[in-house]
Formats: structure tokens, C-alpha cells, sequence
């Protein structure tokens, strides 16, 4: 299911725009909001919310932010095939595995990765991704968190540890990290053979 939408669509601006709108069909958000969750350059962002604005799928409207009008665009769930789209987009908005294993490889020296939550279509995940390694810079994780947050849509929530710290959280039977063990999850990398 790798980048079905962005192939259905012909385009990746327009898919990372539309899983923003879909994912969070409740939310308004500003143009500047857009720009940097989907990683799509303005210009770009500009022409593809005019073209959802002239099909109907956003609506635009004037709110009041920290004391300043502003405009801010909704999903317009009155949209003909409003939950059709949502579903499609929802289900299509799980990231490839594959890729996301090369990427998470870059990061550094990984013991443990477990995607659960969002990553897994599972909105009753504890934490989106786990993730057990010594050596992971706040830059690259930033990066990587980015990039991943833009093409799923939604914000990635996420637990760091170093391998230290794991093994005492486990061995002390840390309750947030047994909901996350217990829960609906897939390892990615599990060299701590959990």
C-alpha cells in the first residue's frame, strides 16, 4: 500500500495536504500551519488548497487568533463523499514498513522500534513509536519525526530510551511501558528480544 494516494492523486503536495484535512477533520488550520505539516513549500501548498477550496473538500473561514483575524481551512465534512475520501485517505496514510525500517536504520544504533497507535491505524496506542538506542541525536530524530508526521497526517507521538533506562523501567514493571507492550504494536527492530 505504499504511497497509493500520492499515485491515485498524481501528487505527493496534494496527498500530504489532504491526510492533514482528513486526519483531523475537527481542526482549522492556518496556510502557515499547512506549510509545516505537510513539508510543502508554499507556492505549491497556495495552488493545491485553491484546487480543494474549488471542489468543496476544505471550506476557508475568518477566526480570531491570539487577538489577530486570521483565515484558517477546515475539512468540510458536508463534502459528498467526505467519509469515503477520510477512510481511503485514513487507510492509506499507514507508512510503509519497509521505508520506514531504511529510515529508522539512518538514525542510529537501534535496539528496539515498535510502531503501534497512528502508524498502525490504532487510535488507542499509548505512543505512536517506541524506540530503544543509545546514540540518536535530537536533530536527526526531529528530521525524521517531520517527514514522518507530513506523510501520515497527524502528529507521531513518541517514547525515547536508552537501553538503560528500558531494562529498568521493565524490570520495576513501569506501568506506561507494560500498556505499550501489551497493546497492539509491531516491532520493527527488536534486538533486545522482547
Amino acid at each position: 500500500m505504499e504511497q497509493i494516494l500520492e499515485k491515485l492523486f498524481d501528487s505527493v503536495p496534494k496527498a500530504r495536504i489532504l491526510r492533514i484535512f482528513m486526519q483531523n477533520p475537527d481542526q482549522s488550520f492556518t496556510f502557515d500551519m499547512i506549510v509545516g505539516k505537510s513539508n510543502v513549500k508554499s507556492a505549491q501548498t497556495r495552488k493545491e488548497i485553491n484546487k480543494l477550496l474549488k471542489v468543496g473538500i476544505i471550506f476557508e473561514k475568518k477566526a480570531s487568533i491570539k487577538k489577530m483575524k486570521t483565515i484558517v481551512y477546515t475539512a468540510n465534512q458536508d463534502f459528498e463523499i467526505f467519509q469515503e475520501l477520510r477512510n481511503l485517505i485514513i487507510k492509506s496514510s499507514v507508512a510503509s514498513k519497509k521505508n520506514l525500517l531504511q529510515r529508522l536504520k539512518k538514525l542510529g544504533r537501534i535496539r528496539l522500534a515498535m510502531i503501534a497507535g497512528t502508524l498502525i491505524n490504532n487510535d488507542r496506542g499509548r505512543t505512536d513509536l517506541l524506540l530503544v538506542a543509545d546514540d540518536i541525536t535530537k536533530g536527526k530524530l526531529e528530521r525524521f519525526l517531520s517527514e514522518l508526521e507530513s506523510e501520515v497526517g497527524k502528529q507521531v507521538h513518541y517514547t525515547l530510551m536508552t537501553k538503560d533506562e528500558f531494562t529498568y523501567r521493565t524490570n520495576m514493571y513501569d506501568r506506561f511501558l507494560r500498556d505499550i507492550l501489551e497493546s497492539l504494536h509491531e516491532k520493527l527492530i527488536n534486538r533486545l528480544n522482547i
